[in-house]
């Protein structure tokens, strides 16, 4: 992975793709604390959950820090507003120098904006590939999650395994029996077939690596989750 000489921006007509701010920091706990997040990740409204948001926040304060800097988690910004509408970032600590993993999250509020989803992950990915090097992304994602399914064909990635739940998945997804799908997209089939930074913005939709539908009492709001980005 080649360190970038400045900090990343990426911008597009209507998106700033930034590194966090230690004023970012409220809007980023606030929207982790929105009760349809908590619901999608099963975790209470108390002190607990706040203080874990926070040191998450830290981390991806910590990050910017780093030399060589493996880790990128950026705030994505509307534009015109300034407003936060989540995160994304690729994760290459620990892993070989040119790769890493892929990850990104929209606020509640703005789960209904597609676009904004694909239009953020084509940034970074693209931001992976030619600035930082990168050979491959990876991601994961549940394996009846169609649509995430459909934007990592479209992109030109492959799945490369498929599991069944691990400690780090939501307790839902376990109890389900829900596979998981990790998948890689290599910078040659990038380049091949999406020479622009930016992508088409049609009707392809967007929805969190992590999510699936479940029968209960949080199931519409983990089905909004899902299908709303």
């Amino acid at each position: 992975m080649r360190s970038p000489e400045l900090p990343p921006r990426l911008e597009s007509k209507r998106f700033i793709l930034r590194d966090f701010t230690p004023s970012d920091r409220a809007a980023f706990v606030a929207y982790q604390m929105d009760e349809r997040y908590r619901a999608l990740y099963g975790t209470a409204d108390n002190d607990g959950t706040r203080a874990s948001s926070n040191a998450l926040f830290d981390r991806f304060l910590a990050w910017q820090e780093e030399q060589p800097r493996r880790n990128f988690q950026v705030g994505i910004f509307d534009k015109s507003s300034g407003d936060l509408l989540g995160c994304v970032g690729l994760r290459g600590k620990d892993l070989p120098v040119d790769s890493a993993i892929f990850g990104i999250e929209l606020s509640p509020s703005h789960w209904g904006r597609y676009r904004a989803a694909i239009e953020a992950s084509t940034m970074m990915i693209a931001f992976g590939f030619r600035e930082l090097d990168l050979a491959s992304i990876m991601g994961v994602t549940a394996s009846d999650n169609k649509r995430i399914a459909r934007l990592a064909d479209w992109f030109g990635a492959e799945v490369v395994a498929e599991r069944h739940g691990s400690e780090n998945s939501p307790e839902w997804t376990t109890e389900c029996g829900t596979a998981k799908v990790d998948w890689s997209l290599k910078r040659t089939i990038w380049d091949h077939g999406r020479p622009d930074a930016y992508p088409r913005t049609g009707h392809d939709s967007f929805i969190y690596a992590n999510c699936n539908h479940k029968t209960g009492t949080n199931a519409e709001m983990q089905k909004q989750a899902c299908e709303g980005m």
